[in-house]
């Protein structure tokens, strides 16, 4: 019940961050107004609003901006608030802030939409927050973005003068730097017995695999019970063969 719960939750979240990047879409679209104004212009002080606008604008000139951005952060964000519910709120704020800052500061002096450098942001974070905590439920969620998106690791070169690949590269380093921040909070591996014994103060026992010395007299006691003693007796036979 309460699986279910989260999960719907999870559902709401990401049905709410890809329907807020739709509606800015169609409103831009419909009224013509422009809205890459409003993105990050790196170090420039009207560029700063960018930090909050810009992961919900995207290219008007076509669909392919946000329909490539769209199911990569309905998946991810799904992933990021069902597996880490308690941390998920500051992890998604922090890679959101983090990669805008970091891109005013060093970003090409050029207009900068989108959602994809938070989208590489989540990634790195489910993928090293993984490994990291060597959970394997965790480490599953990895393996299905890598599988999922391992090719997105090309984005953060430049290989195209009109994609931010600033953007996806600090968005990128922006989730690592979350996870790294985060690794002890939210899901944990389990512990060992050995390990709980240690944090309680509890002084470990004999690990049951030491062979425990051997009493001579024991030993000797167990062979004379375990012998079997062959008695023979002789009868006369009476019998006169002829």
């Amino acid at each position: 019940m309460l699986e279910t719960k989260i999960s719907r939750i999870a559902l709401l979240i990401s049905f709410s961050l890809v329907g807020l990047m739709w509606f800015v879409y169609m409103t831009d679209i419909t009224f013509g107004l422009e809205l890459y104004r409003f993105g990050i212009y790196p170090q420039r002080p009207s560029g700063l609003i960018g930090i909050i606008m810009t992961p919900f604008i995207h290219s008007t000139a076509d669909f392919s901006h946000i329909i490539n951005n769209t199911l990569p952060a309905f998946i991810l964000t799904w992933l990021l608030f069902y597996h880490y519910r308690s941390i998920a709120t500051r992890v998604f704020i922090l890679i959101y802030l983090l990669t805008g800052i970091s891109m005013w500061l060093l970003a090409r002096e050029n207009y900068h939409i989108g959602m994809s450098g938070v989208i590489y942001g989540l990634t790195s974070f489910l993928v090293f927050s993984g490994f990291f905590r060597k959970n394997m439920r965790v480490a599953a969620v990895s393996l299905f973005v890598i599988f999922l998106y391992g090719s997105m690791v090309w984005g953060i070169f430049p290989t195209a003068i009109n994609i931010s690949w600033e953007g996806h590269a600090l968005g990128f380093f922006s989730g690592i730097i979350a996870a790294v921040i985060y690794k002890y909070s939210g899901p944990q591996p389990q512990k060992l017995r050995y390990e709980l014994e240690e944090e309680l103060g509890i002084e470990p026992e004999e690990e049951y695999w030491k062979e425990q010395p051997a009493d001579p007299s024991t030993d000797l006691d167990q062979i004379k019970q375990s012998e079997v003693t062959i008695q023979y007796e002789y009868k006369p036979n009476d019998e006169k063969h002829g």
